[in-house]
């Protein structure tokens, strides 16, 4: 029985021809060499799946290509979950089927994993490059090592570029939702939620960014519809973690991360157009969190974070009277920037 790999780098994979070549080329580059690749094409209908089985045949006990039963297309989270489902390795590394992998981008994070047993997971940055695989300014992802509570800073910026986790720690969280085009921002939450995490300086690979791209960051265009579609997908995201937090024991969420949840999930009604389903969860998030009654400091800062007045409104009406909050400096003065002058003008 052939012995286990140290780190099973999964590739979904759909309608990436173009690009899976150059994906494939840079894992298979890695100076680290103890890795399996586990592809899964998701019902591509260009030559997808061609490309992946060639690259099987090449590279012989180092890569098993799979497919959904009757070769459908389910989405980029059942996708993952049955890579995840074929993976043997100790660690996890994924891998979108259109960016590129650095050489020695396993190498640094399996040392990082090794040396650091009190971390679950790592992240780090990618550079950008454009459909030419030309380099673009910028670099998507961001460390968060500075930041108090991760959970909280990916409510509220969702960003996490080329991870590797534990598998046990993987498992422990369980599958990605199925039918979720935002799944990856769901499970980093639920993740960050159950371990501590770390941040690996120096760019680990190569992020893509084209027309079809439909990761949480894109430097292209976003029309009206674009970003309507964007603000659903996200929606779905927080209607899931707001769901799952109500049955999570333990630290897995705290009251306020809990509460802030639900303010999200309000503010991405109010983005949708669905008023009225904003304004329960703005009540949720004070019983979640009664703290943010007199916690104003922070509950100005989520607001203006979201940017929407009717937010402000909601949780000005929740706060009661007689109007307390409006001796505090700082929350008014948040407030105001939102455009709530003018509705306490009116008022």
């Amino acid at each position: 029985m052939p012995t286990s790999p140290l780190v099973s780098v999964c590739i979904p994979s759909y309608n990436h021809a173009r690009y899976l070549p150059a994906a494939l080329d840079g894992i298979f580059a890695q100076t680290f060499r103890d890795f399996e690749v586990v592809a899964v094409d998701d019902g591509s209908t260009d030559n997808s799946l061609e490309i992946l089985n060639d690259y099987a045949r090449k590279h012989p006990g180092m890569m098993r290509v799979y497919t959904h039963t009757g070769h459908r297309n389910l989405g980029i989270s059942a996708t993952d979950n049955r890579a995840i489902q074929e993976a043997r390795g100790i660690y996890w590394c994924p891998e979108d089927s259109d960016d590129i992998s650095y050489p020695d981008r396993l190498q640094r994070q399996v040392s990082m994993l090794e040396s650091r047993p009190e971390i679950g997971w790592i992240y780090g940055v990618s550079d950008y490059i454009d459909q030419q695989g030309k380099p673009l300014p910028g670099q998507y992802g961001h460390d968060l090592s500075s930041c108090p509570d991760l959970v909280e800073e990916l409510i509220l910026h969702p960003i996490i570029a080329p991870a590797m986790i534990r598998m046990n720690l993987l498992r422990e969280t369980g599958p990605f939702e199925p039918g979720m085009m935002r799944g990856e921002w769901e499970y980093w939450i639920r993740l960050a939620a159950r371990a501590p995490a770390a941040f690996m300086p120096g760019a680990a690979g190569a992020h893509r960014n084209h027309a079809s791209n439909t990761s949480l960051c894109s430097l292209q265009h976003e029309t009206p519809e674009r970003l309507l579609q964007d603000y659903k997908w996200s929606l779905e995201v927080f209607i899931s973690l707001c769901r799952k937090s109500q049955r999570a024991g333990g630290q897995f969420f705290s009251p306020r991360n809990r509460a802030l949840l639900e303010l999200k999930r309000a503010s991405l009604h109010l983005l949708v157009r669905d008023k009225h389903a904003a304004r329960p969860a703005v009540e949720v998030a004070f019983r979640r969190d009664p703290s943010l009654r007199h916690d104003l400091k922070n509950l100005a800062r989520y607001l203006k974070h979201f940017g929407s007045a009717r937010l402000c409104l909601a949780a000005i009406q929740e706060l009661g009277f007689p109007p307390r909050w409006l001796g505090d400096a700082d929350f008014v003065s948040n407030l105001l920037r939102v455009g709530v002058g003018r509705i306490l003008a009116h008022s």
